[in-house]
């Protein structure tokens, strides 16, 4: 899949696993939320976790640019 940046040991990949992990954990607290039954607090979470994990992969096209 080409997200506009070569995954390894540089800043790009850097960026977007500091997106990816933090999406990871509002997942985490989306299955905590839908486990308890909380349907709003699972979607906003998961709505939540889809935002952050794009800006991650459009900071990265950024920084990979300069």
């Amino acid at each position: 899949m080409e997200i506009g940046f070569d995954l390894g040991a540089n800043v790009p990949s850097g960026v977007f696993a500091l997106h990816a992990v933090i999406a990871v954990v509002f997942v985490g607290l989306a299955g905590v939320n839908g486990a308890n039954g909380e349907t709003i607090g699972l979607a906003i979470y998961l709505a939540m976790a889809g935002m952050i994990a794009i800006v991650g992969v459009m900071a990265a096209r950024i920084v990979a640019r300069r």
